[in-house]
């Protein structure tokens, strides 16, 4: 006879019977100060790391500094952190919107072109840099307020809740820059 474990579910937590915790959903929810302040950070970080013009350090360390404020709005929502999970779900999301975030991993190419090509990049990349990590900022941050945690993750909603986050990017980023509105009363707005 197989001996399944049962699943348990409670407010907080779902373990199997041998207690093996599955995942820890979030207890409250996040203060908006400190989430605002963690993806303002990271939208920061990544237009510094979008001037540098070389391809691949461009990319990897942009995808780091994603990397890193998921990892930090994980923790803030009181849920483990999966870096497999948070790089597949951000290559996913990232890959396949290609009609709206081709910006970033093209912006570099531009840097190639004679004459033009460096101080288009030199314009543009920092400002697509920025504008995707402010949609994967708060495409993780209500993620994780409704779904939990790094089960069962459904990329089609994530695609397009990244979507709508990247269309009001533009003018958070705007704002952010002048002084005005914080990232997450413009995600609100």
């Amino acid at each position: 006879m197989k001996n399944k474990a049962e699943n348990v579910v409670t407010e907080d937590v779902v373990a199997t019977k041998d207690a093996h915790v599955i995942e820890t959903k979030a207890k409250t929810p996040a203060n908006k100060a400190d989430v605002d302040k963690i993806i303002r950070k990271s939208v920061y970080a990544s237009m510094g790391l979008g001037i540098v013009p070389f391809r691949l350090f461009n990319l990897a360390s942009v995808t780091g500094n994603n990397l890193l404020m998921v990892k930090k709005l994980a923790a803030l929502h009181n849920i483990p952190f999966k870096e497999e999970t948070a790089k597949s779900i951000i290559a996913s999301v990232l890959g396949t919107g290609a009609g709206t975030v081709t910006g970033p991993m093209v912006a570099p190419l531009a840097a190639g072109i004679p004459i033009i090509g460096l101080p288009l990049f030199i314009a543009a990349g920092p400002a697509l840099n920025g504008m995707t990590t402010y949609a994967l900022g708060h495409m993780f941050v209500n993620y994780f307020e409704q779904e939990g945690g790094f089960v069962h993750v459904n990329t089609e909603a994530l695609k397009a809740s990244f979507k709508g986050f990247y269309s009001k990017s533009r003018e958070a980023l705007g704002d952010l820059i002048k002084g005005g509105k914080k990232p997450a009363e413009a995600a609100e707005a």
